[in-house]
């Protein structure tokens, strides 16, 4: 899915604060050394600025910013998307974050791949894969879904069934309970929702069934339905449950996962041991003030990136990006990367940044 925005031309804010990069010592001596190349990056109120990484400078696409590969990254509040997969047409992508040091060092460690832009929302990571049996696994996250003043908590505990004798994939089964600041009201189950929408390879007209966490009405809608639809809080379609807001739909639904912290460290055995009964404390133990955290990011589906949810330092009193290198890859090649480092905000709101200051420099350039 494909976005597309206007860009109005922003003031070019640049200021390059090292020498010219050299290239690799032949002679035995330390390689280049450079700080990088500065950029400030006023971020506006609304729509979305562009980044190519190359000089570095701020750009302003022609026509269709998702067909463009003249820009690298895009910054719109405190969402930073690069040119790849659903948010544009290019070769892009990123991996991180990264320790701080490794922008210093100039190398990337080995990397498995470069995160693409996809869309999704809260419940992207329910599952943890097992490839040498190709089966998913539930991580028993708990989730926070709110709908104006009425909030619930929410914890996905299977996505297998037997039918006739057979194991199915995406029927599924979760718990839920109303959370308000009187208390928790009663845990609901559900051990057969269909997410099975035909398969695999079924084509885009088969529905899905839909949840209204509410009312436990269930509803079967196609995903073009969904997008129109306020009748629902989650809809469940093979191995994706997606929210009714933002880019899911026109409730204004938002969610978040309260254990998404966890996710990097889980391995496969760790999420393999977890049982219904071993992970009821974990949903019995959140209340009102857990899902009151204001640390908490509630959003709807969205594009997510790389950056997504981790350039940001949660833990600082003030906003303020964190302390972590990142590596990028070029849009219009996909071939040369970049390292990257978020320095600072100067006027950052609720709402957004103000003026990001990065720096960034080829891969191999090494920092004393």
């Amino acid at each position: 899915m494909k976005r597309s925005f206007l860009a109005a031309a922003i003031p070019l804010l640049l200021c390059a604060c090292s020498e010219e990069v050299g290239k690799p010592s032949t002679t035995g001596e330390p390689g280049p050394v450079d700080t990088g190349l500065k950029l400030e990056v006023p971020v506006p109120a609304d729509g979305r600025v562009y980044v190519s990484l190359a000089k570095p400078e701020i750009v302003v696409p022609e026509g269709d910013a998702s067909m463009s590969t003249a820009w690298d990254l895009a910054f719109e509040k405190y969402d930073v998307f690069t040119n790849s997969g659903a948010s544009g047409d290019g070769e892009g992508g990123a991996f991180g974050p990264l320790d701080a040091v490794t922008y210093d060092e100039g190398i990337a460690p080995t990397i498995p791949f470069m995160t693409k832009d996809e869309a999704g929302g809260a419940f992207r990571d329910f599952w943890a894969y097992e490839p040498s049996a190709h089966l998913l696994w539930v991580r028993y996250h708990v989730f926070g879904v709110r709908d104006g003043d009425k909030q619930w908590k929410v914890q996905v505990l299977g996505y297998y069934a037997e039918q006739q004798g057979a194991p199915v994939s995406a029927i599924y089964r979760v718990r839920w309970a109303e959370v308000t600041s009187a208390g928790v009201g009663a845990t609901q189950t559900l051990a057969d929702i269909d997410g099975t929408a035909g398969g695999s390879g079924a084509p885009l007209d088969v529905p899905n069934e839909c949840l209204d966490l509410g009312t436990g009405a269930r509803t079967m809608h196609t995903p073009a339905e969904a997008l129109t639809t306020k009748d629902w809080h989650l809809c469940f379609r093979r191995a994706s449950i997606t929210v009714n807001g933002e880019l899911g739909g026109p409730r204004g639904v938002t969610a978040v996962d309260l254990n998404a912290s966890e996710t990097k460290g889980e391995t496969l055995d760790i999420v393999k041991a977890r049982t219904d009964d071993s992970e009821l404390p974990r949903f019995d133990k959140v209340g009102y003030a857990e899902l009151s955290d204001p640390k908490l990011i509630w959003r709807g589906d969205r594009i997510f990136s790389a950056f997504s949810e981790y350039w940001i330092d949660r833990e600082a009193s003030a906003p303020a990006p964190a302390k972590s290198s990142w590596l990028v890859q070029s849009a219009a090649d996909g071939v040369t990367r970049y390292l990257l480092v978020f320095d600072s905000f100067d006027g950052a709101t609720a709402d957004g940044p103000g003026k990001v200051t990065l720096r960034v420099k080829p891969e191999g350039v090494v920092t004393q």
